[in-house]
């Protein structure tokens, strides 16, 4: 794996109207591969086959009308439209943007197609600053932020779910509320994994005993639909908050760890459109500047 990460924000034109289900994650997931397919055969089924976290997220569909009673997305010729992605991988990011300037060379404008709807690809926004939920960076980058907030307010854009173990009955334990670990649990082992540091499940003991939630703004539950099934997760804002931050070094890698989110998502289902999450702001400041 190649060591940039990015998030990108593509702008769309639906050039047929109806309808679409649900977050459209399952639709998106297939246009991803689709495009990377259409590029580089091999690595596409390398992603594919790789049996640990994908080097992907995907957000759901935005700027179209969604049906409250069944979910479905209704979408009308001429309508603008964005999907984000984020890539944690270099290889795959080059692979993407030339299908974008590929298709746009050889057959008119670049497209991609959800479900039955084809739609137009107008642009493909990367530049940190041009939209807030863009953004670049590397691991080396992250590996040497050395800063110490003592709380963040994070977003979380899409449904957020969290995979916990299980019951003494087997039954699956899903999570809605990201506390502090069960938001960083997995990028935890997604660092480990990637950067060959041995953070371990100590490190995750120390934010469970030392993080908390210190404040919470609009928080919801909000159902998602993959496959046939319809689960359940959490949107909104929390304030973390460091309750002993004398070791630094705790801190400092926990502000990684979001960051990281940023780009990896959280929770699971992150290559459907589940868990899209970013920090908003983060510091030392008093507490009426976290006020919303």
């Amino acid at each position: 794996m190649t060591q940039s990460l990015h998030a990108i924000v593509i702008n769309l034109i639906a050039q047929e109207s109806g309808t679409l289900p649900g977050t459209v994650g399952e639709l998106a997931h297939a246009a991803f591969y689709a495009a990377v397919d259409a590029v580089d055969p091999a690595l596409a089924t390398q992603i594919h086959n790789a049996q640990n976290r994908k080097a992907f997220s995907l957000s759901p569909l935005y700027g179209y009308w969604q049906n409250p009673q069944d979910g479905r997305i209704q979408v009308n010729t001429g309508q603008p439209g964005w999907l984000r992605l984020g890539l944690l991988d270099e290889e795959l990011f080059g692979v993407f943007m030339q299908h974008i300037l590929f298709s746009g060379i050889t057959g008119g404008a670049a497209s991609i197609r959800l479900g039955r709807i084809p739609f137009t690809i107008t642009e493909a926004l990367g530049s940190p600053g041009s939209h807030p939920w863009v953004g670049y960076t590397s691991w080396a980058a992250l590996a040497a932020l050395d800063t110490t907030p003592d709380r963040w307010v994070v977003e979380f854009l899409s449904p957020t779910a969290i995979r916990w173990g299980e019951a003494d009955n087997k039954a699956r334990r899903v999570e809605l509320f990201p506390t502090p670990r069960l938001a960083i649990a997995s990028l935890r082992t997604l660092w480990d994994r990637t950067t060959g540091d041995h953070w371990g499940r100590d490190f995750e003991e120390w934010v469970e005993r030392n993080l908390a939630v210190g404040r919470v703004w609009h928080w919801q539950t909000e159902p998602f639909r993959y496959q046939k099934q319809t689960y359940i997760g959490g949107v909104g804002k929390l304030e973390y908050r460091v309750l002993d931050g004398r070791n630094r070094a705790n801190v400092a890698h926990f502000n990684r760890l979001l960051q990281l989110g940023f780009y990896a998502g959280v929770g699971y289902k992150t290559t459907h459109g589940l868990g899209q999450m970013r920090v908003v702001r983060s510091g030392k400041p008093d507490q009426e500047d976290f006020d919303e």
